[in-house]
């Protein structure tokens, strides 16, 4: 053989022809023959192998079958039976047996190397035929163990064997319960039932005679007198006849045992009295006996005279007498008499609008007359607090209001508390100011060069307090203040006023103390300097020259006090406040002579 460039190797081999010669005949005739006895010896022996094989390596298996079956076979491998045992090589195999009047047994088994269990199996026999027949009616329904199977007569209906729970039922009759033990195996069985009634014969009798029954809201057939099968139970009986009152009893049925109750006594159908008033809404009594109130519609027994009275609140009582006919109705309409009074209304403003009960009755200054009961009286105008009250009218003694509105502005002006009480503890009192003129004129004794005459109007309320801010008060906010001697004077009593304060200390006690009953502060703070302060806040701050000046000499609608204490009274009362009194001689250039202030 040749690599691609032609070179052939030493070891390839180079095929020749080989030669053929035929076989001698006479050989096959040498060879030796297996003749039929040692083909049979040779295929017992394979045979008796096998066997003893199978014997060694199978396992003994005993199958229990109840009741005995009358064939038995085992699917899926080879067996060998002894009597009720098996010997089965270990695997999977199927369990087949019969027997007559059974279901066949086919069941798996499993069979292991090792000891096996006795393998158990039962025979099912196969339902029982059973016939069911009832009197006096066909037609019951037939239950077995809750399940319905028809209605009678039933023939060769399966039902699987064993005890059996069996009730029959049929409309009217009492329920037939029973335990039936069912063979099976096909044996034919018979059920025959006599069914109870579930009922009692009931004799019904009216007066009058000749009324409808029904029982339970079913209508009997016929007429009072009567006699009706009616079911067992509690039932119960309404009579009624043209013209007269349903009449109801109850009854306790017993079935089969029959019942001849009390007649039933008709009462005629009452009279109907149909009452109404003007104005509505009265109270309606019939004999003294209350009944409703107007618009009302009443029954009364017939052919009697009833006396009838009617009241209502702010009006006059009223009697009447009716008569009532059985099954008509009767009509007795009637009008109130009003009891009224007067009611006179004076407003200011007097285009506010008056409202009585609701309704809208004009201008507010009038005179009306109501009826004497308690009315609902409201007084309305845009922009102004609604005035409402209770008014009870009394003939001969007129009832009056007479009022002024108040704004809204004016009302929420005078919500606002009078006193109030700051976290620190200090008292303030709302004030309410006016115009005034601040300042004293020329000839006023006591008047400086800067006091000059000028007309101001505070627009606000305010609060101001009733005593100075005390050393107590200001160290709650800075604990270490001390307001120090003035001369040989003690200043740092905790009751004393503080002192030793600059302005911007003022201004950051008024916001920490505006913090602590969280209101909006007033004063803005830079750097540890006032820089400016919110006008529409409503925490606490210094009050204004004009207001202190209000504050000190001005009261409501009235002159300028001269003193704070009053006009012509000097010295003031004694204690009044801390003036400059004899004590201070000393120590200022004016002083209140013969006056002692405590202080």
């Amino acid at each position: 053989m040749n690599d691609r460039e032609g070179h052939r190797h030493e070891d390839d081999a180079i095929i020749a022809p080989a030669d053929f010669r035929p076989a001698d005949p006479r050989a096959a005739e040498r060879r030796p023959v297996l003749r039929p006895v040692t083909l049979a010896v040779l295929a017992a022996f394979a045979v008796l192998g096998a066997v003893a094989v199978f014997l060694f390596v199978a396992e003994p298996v005993q199958l229990r079958i109840e009741p005995d079956p009358e064939t038995v076979s085992i699917e899926g491998g080879p067996s060998f039976s002894l009597g009720d045992r098996f010997l089965l090589l270990p695997g999977e195999y199927r369990v087949h047996a019969e027997r007559a009047g059974h279901h066949p047994l086919d069941e798996p088994m499993e069979v292991v190397r090792g000891d096996n269990p006795p393998f158990r199996f039962t025979l099912r026999r196969l339902p029982g035929l059973l016939d069911f027949t009832t009197t006096p009616v066909e037609g019951a329904e037939v239950f077995v163990d809750g399940e319905s199977i028809g209605v009678t007569p039933i023939r060769d209906a399966a039902i699987e064997p064993g005890s059996r729970s069996v009730r029959i039922q049929a409309p009217r009759y009492l329920p037939h319960d029973a335990t039936v033990e069912v063979e099976g195996m096909q044996v034919r069985q018979s059920v025959s039932v006599q069914l109870e009634p579930g009922w009692a014969d009931v004799r019904v009798e009216s007066i009058p005679t000749g009324a409808e029954v029904r029982v339970d809201g079913e209508a009997v057939e016929g007429t009072t007198p009567l006699t009706a099968e009616i079911l067992a139970g509690e039932r119960e009986l309404t009579v009624q006849a043209p013209g007269y009152k349903p009449a109801r009893r109850t009854l306790s049925v017993e079935p089969g045992t029959d019942l001849a109750p009390e007649p039933f006594r008709l009462e005629r159908i009452d009279g109907l009295l149909v009452v109404t008033s003007d104005p509505e809404g009265a109270t309606v009594t019939v004999n003294g006996e209350f009944r409703g109130r107007t618009p009302a519609e009443l029954e009364l027994r017939p052919q009697r005279s009833y006396r009838v009275d009617l009241f209502k609140a702010g009006h006059e009582r009223l009697s009447r007498t009716v008569d009532v006919a059985s099954g008509e109705q009767t009509r007795l309409a009637v009008r109130l008499e009003p009891i009224v009074g007067q009611l006179r209304v004076s407003v200011t403003p007097a285009d506010a609008r008056l409202f009585v009960d609701g309704v809208d009755r004009g201008r507010a200054d009038q005179t009306l007359a109501l009826t004497a009961v308690e009315h609902a009286v409201e007084i309305r105008k845009d922009g102004y607090v609604p005035y409402r009250a209770s008014v009870t009218p009394r003939p001969g003694f007129p009832q009056e209001i007479e009022l002024e509105l108040k704004t809204l502005e004016q009302a929420r002006i005078d919500a606002i508390e009078p006193e109030i009480v700051a976290a620190s503890g200090q008292k303030l009192l709302l004030l309410r100011p006016t115009a005034f003129t601040m300042g004293a004129s020329r000839r006023e004794p006591g008047r400086r060069a800067n006091e000059v005459l000028r007309e101001v109007t505070l627009t606000r309320p305010f609060y101001l307090a009733t005593t100075e801010v005390t050393n107590a008060q200001f160290r709650a906010f800075a604990q270490g203040h001390d307001s120090g001697k003035f001369e040989d004077f003690d200043l740092d009593d905790p009751e004393q006023p503080a002192v030793q304060l600059r302005w911007v200390d003022a201004a950051r006690y008024c916001n920490w103390l505006s913090r602590q009953d969280g209101l909006p502060e007033v004063y803005v703070i830079e750097n540890g300097e006032v820089v400016g302060f919110d006008a529409d806040a409503i925490g606490y701050r210094l009050p204004t020259e004009a207001e202190w000046a209000w504050a000190a000499r001005y009261r409501a609608d009235a002159e300028p006090l001269r003193f704070p204490w009053g006009d012509s009274r000097l010295p003031p009362e004694d204690r009044l406040g801390n003036f400059a009194d004899r004590a201070a001689v000393n120590l200022l250039a004016r002083t209140i002579p013969d006056y002692v202030d405590g202080n």
